[in-house]
């Protein structure tokens, strides 16, 4: 065979093995699990999980005030367009009206709640790493027994993940046992269950996440001269005016803690910091 003939079957094979990957390629991303969930912390778990054989979608968007989110068409459009959809459940007033609008679903509809105790109608249960556990658990069930043939890749990659939130976990557990203070000082009412996993006592300036009124303000005061308050802790996606006139008043320090994160183990970091600078 000639040079010139070898080069051309050389370049021939190599265009065909092209082609033929770039199909396969396609033949992939066509047939990507399509997930749909309501909030950041939901779109990491389900990530950590799935790791690249799914498209998550998350209704809404990260640095967003879930509290005032108004859905598009398209947003609808991608939950409707979705095989399973992980909810935070009828706690979650905003998803529960979303998806009345969409009326009867095609798609799997999945409480992630399920198996966890809730406090007082408060949505936030994904803050406690305990509470973790469960929600990863209820989402490895599902994906397993609607895709079989991914479950060992599932189980592995959320039994890595639970035990990184474990190993932080600890770390926090660690630093609350050497402080004295064991209360939470917060804007918003968000953090019930990682206070109750920490054995820690929450007091919020808001009320059932209402706007505080004037004895709300004062009790809120009273508290927190009562027991030594050094910091409010606030939620960054909400106004931090009210926080700071009410700090000033008190000569405290602020900072925040984030509710929605969309890297949980991150978030998680960074509160152990905080925790450990701001505690006595």
């Amino acid at each position: 065979m000639s040079k010139l003939s070898k080069l051309n079957l050389i370049l021939f094979l190599v265009i065909l093995f092209l082609g033929t990957s770039c199909k396969e390629k396609y033949k992939f991303t066509s047939e990507q699990i399509k997930i749909s969930v309501s909030l950041p912390p939901f779109a990491d778990f389900v990530k950590q999980i799935t790791g690249n054989r799914a498209d998550v979608f998350t209704l809404i968007p990260p640095g967003t005030n879930a509290h005032s989110f108004e859905p598009t068409p398209e947003n609808l459009k991608n939950i409707i367009d979705s095989d399973i959809y992980f909810g935070v459940g009828e706690i979650l007033n905003l998803e529960k009206l979303i998806l009345e609008k969409i009326g009867t679903p095609e798609f799997d509809l999945i409480d992630c709640s399920s198996g966890i105790d809730i406090i007082n109608n408060n949505p936030h249960y994904w803050l406690s790493p305990k509470n973790v556990r469960i929600i990863t658990q209820n989402i490895l069930d599902v994906l397993s027994q609607k895709y079989p043939q991914h479950k060992n890749y599932f189980t592995n990659n959320r039994n890595n993940f639970v035990h990184k939130v474990d190993s932080v976990s600890n770390v926090i557990y660690q630093i609350i046992y050497k402080k004295s203070e064991n209360v939470l000082f917060v804007y918003h009412p968000a953090w019930k269950y990682f206070a109750e996993q920490y054995n820690l006592e929450e007091i919020s300036i808001e009320q059932d996440g209402k706007s505080p009124k004037a004895n709300d303000l004062k009790n809120f005061i009273e508290a927190a001269k009562l027991k030594g308050a050094k910091c409010i802790f606030f939620d960054p996606h909400f106004d931090d005016s009210s926080v700071l006139a009410i700090a000033e008043t008190l000569d405290l320090a602020i900072d925040s803690l984030n509710p929605l994160p969309t890297d949980y183990i991150k978030n998680m970091e960074d509160i152990a910091l905080k925790l450990d600078k701001h505690l006595k």
